[in-house]
């Protein structure tokens, strides 16, 4: 059980224009949804002794988790790594060489980002990149690892054996956006509004009861492995769009009657006709890219397998 966490964006350009942060909501959004309460989302500006004493206040004030977002780029002004050094915290090197292989193959500098976990006191820091899907990889990298992590630090021995207990137990942890559960369409709707959002857009696809003029009695959706992971690059696409605040999307696979909802995204931006267009882009290439297939069955007692899309 993680008490609290803290997210702190590291940027000048934010420190001077809050509503231009859109990755430390985005990092709040994504511990809200892992079950992690946010104490606190913070801005301070690329200087590493103001960085240093924004983390040092976060922990001393009993959180034990701080996500930074932001400054572990290569330019003059990216410092948080050196802000973490200089606070005496210890860096956890397989953390940073994680996330940087798990976005290798679709960002060719991932290379050169010094995105990591650190350990201060009984804290773990993550620093993670500023971009939205920087952000995203870095937290699907880290979060199965951060209860551990915070048990060890309390002074909690490792988990030992490898075998099916083990695995289910992370797998527990993961929150699926390709998955059975039902979508709760409010919940995800309302997890990419902030104060900078001026519109939301959702569009939800339903189980419809036809298919080219036969009676569809229900259906089955079926997804290869790949597809989770594949609609989480698409949202991180969309997010990168001009004016887009922040997107979600949840695909159900498995056995649906009419009338269930199957497929949702929602996005937010600035303005409206942002905000529609990014969600039409998304809807379409989600649809496009995910290897999801459907087998309807109709009313005459056949059936057939639908390629989704």
């Amino acid at each position: 059980m993680i008490p609290c966490a803290v997210v702190i964006t590291c940027s000048d350009t934010a420190s001077h224009d809050p509503a231009a942060d859109v990755s430390g909501p985005l990092a709040a959004r994504l511990l809200s949804e892992s079950g992690i309460r946010v104490a606190d989302v913070a801005i301070v500006p690329d200087e590493a002794d103001l960085i240093g004493k924004s983390v040092a206040g976060a922990v001393e004030g009993g959180c034990r988790l701080v996500v930074l977002t932001g400054g572990t780029g290569l330019g003059p002004r990216d410092v948080t790594p050196e802000a973490l050094e200089l606070l005496g915290a210890r860096e956890i090197p397989g953390v940073g060489e994680a996330i940087r292989a798990s976005a290798r193959d679709r960002v060719p500098t991932t290379d050169l980002s010094r995105a990591g976990a650190w350990t201060w006191e009984s804290a773990l820091l993550l620093a993670l990149p500023g971009s939205p899907g920087g952000v995203r990889d870095g937290w699907a990298v880290a979060h199965p690892l951060v209860e551990h992590a915070l048990s060890m630090l309390a002074g909690g021995g490792h988990t030992h054996g490898h075998g099916r207990g083990h695995d289910q137990g992370a797998a527990a942890a993961v929150d699926l956006w390709v998955g059975e559960q039902p979508i709760d369409a409010a919940a995800l709707a309302e997890s990419v509004g902030d104060d900078g959002s001026g519109a939301v857009v959702v569009f939800e696809g339903r189980v419809r009861d036809h298919d080219h003029g036969r009676t569809v009695t229900g259906l089955t959706y079926e997804g290869h492995p790949d597809a989770d992971r594949i609609l989480r690059e698409v949202v991180a696409e969309c997010e990168n769009r001009p004016g887009v605040r922040a997107a979600a999307a949840r695909h159900r696979v498995g056995d649906l009657a009419i009338g269930d909802l199957v497929y949702l995204v929602a996005v937010s931006a600035a303005h409206r006709r942002e905000a529609f267009e990014a969600c039409s882009w998304l809807v379409d290439t989600a649809k496009e890219r995910l290897p999801i297939w459907k087998h309807q069955r109709f009313d005459d007692g056949t059936s057939e397998w639908v390629n989704c899309p």
